[in-house]
């Protein structure tokens, strides 16, 4: 049994029997897959059945915290939610910061797998090693920013909590799971836990975690905490402005898409770090986080005073703002303060939005069609409006709250604007700018995403060039294994900004006493284990070398101004040499001899 670092137990829960059960975390495979997602991945590839409905009884919900979540490692609040997604029907991982990973924890457990489906709404409750389930009937319905305050009410406010809003009751493929302000966005975590009846899961733990060496572990700490602190972006520009430090660098870089990635705008529909500044009250930081990346931000006067969130973030500033054509930055708030409350993913719920826009422009989607409102570039009303109906999956909302993919299926005409990479839409970087992210987007494995690679970081601020091709596969491939890595060890990815690994390893290390994790490269080929393992679980669910592409519009359509004016993204190529450089074969599945080096059964 595991006994440093980790809390060595995981709890199962079967809602449809009403019954909880717990299991050792074996050492190999702490060892092999870490935590978090390495942990969700071992679960859900051997249990899973194949072809499973995501929104069905047998599809399964894994809360997993990482090697290092709860310690005093600098970011270390993250866990991760593992599942089949129902926007996808593929892999899904959705991250998330705050503190109920570190509680999950203190409660003596490394992860909660949850299965089946209650027949009434219920809770899980979590406290100190044991589980219950009780009754959510008058919860059902309320938004999940109220449900948070009636649960800390009905609790305490110690306990730590993860719940859906309207969205996730009511199955919409873009909702996530809020907790304590952030959210497991992407890829609709949401719909799963409100297919399954389960309205909440909140936590409470007394316990601790036993650190393998603490004098090492101690001084490793120091050191971590010096590195960020003296990073030029984690120790001043991020605390400062958040995650919107990145603002002007996008715009100027020609790299910041507008009105549904149509093209570059020199009019500058986007909005600045300073701008968005000027509405912050206070700094929130994850817990023991230097960084404090996270703001609290209000609306001071005008239409929409006194409206808040905790944000607004770099993604839903774009997404509300630049991808709808708008500049307003109350709306913004407003926007992801109902994302909020409704339990939706801020990046698919604007570019549904801004897609819609372009839909009416075109002449695609009638006022009637759209519930009476007159969807335009930069009308704050009409976005909020239909904010309100995607949350509710109210009206038009309804087809609205399946995301891009399903809405073009029903709007012809419109498939080749449609944003998305396997059914996720995408975030906020072009990828007919950046080479990388052409590649990044397209190997993804839950998706349109950024967070499983963002060379960017590489082809800006290490001045290997935008539209360069060279090594890009190789800094995708890479990326990918490290960024995994993060995510398996329950650490944020800001934390790599400013440390290597060989920086990183030593805390693994003193932490778990596992001598395996003295090695940086053991670590970094964890992760490489990992994804090559949800690539296999992608391929048994139906992945294809096809889907491994970039919605019509980018292959197509040349960007109309800009400093990246005419190009297009040229997959192909990167997309031949990623595969290699993978150990992948031509059609984009890992080859034999792969899968056996990271001791992967097919």
């Amino acid at each position: 049994m595991v006994s440093h670092g980790y809390a060595g137990r995981v709890l199962e829960v079967d809602l449809s029997a009403g019954r909880t059960e717990t299991w050792d975390l074996p050492r190999e495979v702490a060892v092999d897959y870490l935590g978090a997602k390495g942990l969700g991945a071992y679960i859900l590839s051997r249990r899973l059945p194949v072809g499973c409905n995501p929104l069905g009884e047998e599809n399964m919900l894994v809360f997993a915290t990482g090697t290092l979540t709860g310690t005093m490692a600098p970011t270390s609040g993250r866990m991760e939610v593992c599942t089949k997604s129902p926007a996808t029907g593929l892999w899904l991982d959705s991250n998330a910061g705050g503190s109920l990973g570190p509680e999950l924890k203190y409660a003596g457990f490394d992860a909660v797998v949850v299965s089946g489906r209650a027949q009434e709404p219920v809770i899980l409750c979590v406290t100190d090693d044991k589980a219950e389930l009780l009754p959510a009937d008058d919860l059902w319905g309320v938004d999940a920013i109220e449900t948070h305050k009636v649960l800390k009410k009905r609790f305490s406010s110690d306990h730590k909590i993860a719940c859906v809003g309207q969205a996730g009751e009511r199955l919409s493929p873009i909702a996530g799971i809020l907790s304590e302000y952030r959210i497991f966005g992407r890829g609709g975590a949401g719909a799963v836990m409100g297919s399954k009846n389960l309205k909440a899961l909140v936590v409470r733990g007394n316990g601790a975690i036993s650190i393998a060496d603490p004098v090492e572990f101690d001084r490793n700490l120091r050191e971590s905490f010096n590195e960020i602190g003296n990073n030029p972006d984690t120790g001043a520009a991020r605390p400062q402005f958040g995650t919107n430090v990145i603002l002007s660098l996008m715009d100027y870089v020609g790299v910041h898409p507008v009105r549904n990635f149509s093209g570059f705008s020199p009019e500058k529909d986007g909005i600045d770090e300073r701008a968005v500044e000027k509405y912050f009250e206070r700094h929130r930081a994850c817990m023991s986080c230097p960084i404090r990346c996270s703001k609290i931000a209000r609306v001071p006067d005008g239409p929409l005073k006194g409206a808040f969130t905790e944000g607004p973030e770099y993604e839903t500033v774009w997404s509300f703002g630049a991808q709808c054509g708008n500049n307003d930055i109350p709306v913004v708030i407003e926007a992801e303060h109902l994302c909020d409350a409704y339990g939706l993913d801020a990046v698919s719920a604007g570019n549904v939005i801004g897609f819609l826009i372009e839909c009416t422009q075109r002449g695609l989607l009638s006022r009637e069609d759209a519930g009476g409102l007159n969807l335009d570039w930069g009308d704050g009303e009409a976005i909020l409006a239909a904010l309100h109906l995607i949350g509710k999956c109210e009206g038009p909302g309804e087809l609205w709250s399946k995301g891009v993919k399903v809405i073009a299926e029903q709007i012809p005409g419109s498939e080749d604007f449609a944003a998305h990479v396997k059914g996720m839409e995408l975030p906020a970087y072009d990828p007919r700018a950046s080479k990388g992210m052409t590649l990044a987007y397209a190997t993804s494995d839950r998706g349109g995403c950024h967070l499983r690679s963002w060379p960017i970081a590489d082809e800006v601020m290490n001045s290997m060039g935008l539209q360069t091709s060279e090594f890009k596969a190789e800094i995708v491939k890479t990326q990918q294994d490290m960024f995994c890595l993060a995510n398996c060890s329950g650490l944020c990815l800001f934390a790599t900004f400013a440390m290597s690994l060989e920086q990183l390893t030593p805390l693994f290390h003193s932490a778990t006493g596992f001598e395996e994790f003295a090695s940086a490269d053991h670590l970094l080929e964890a992760g490489e284990r990992v994804n090559n393992l949800v690539r296999m679980f992608n391929i048994r669910e139906g992945l294809t070398k096809e889907l491994d592409t970039l919605p019509k519009r980018f292959l197509n359509e040349p960007l109309t101004g800009g400093p990246h004016k005419g190009r297009v993204a040229d997959l192909e190529p990167l997309l031949d040499t990623y595969y290699k450089v993978r150990g992948w074969d031509a059609d984009g599945i890992p080859a034999p001899a792969l899968l056996e080096r990271l001791g992967i059964m097919e």
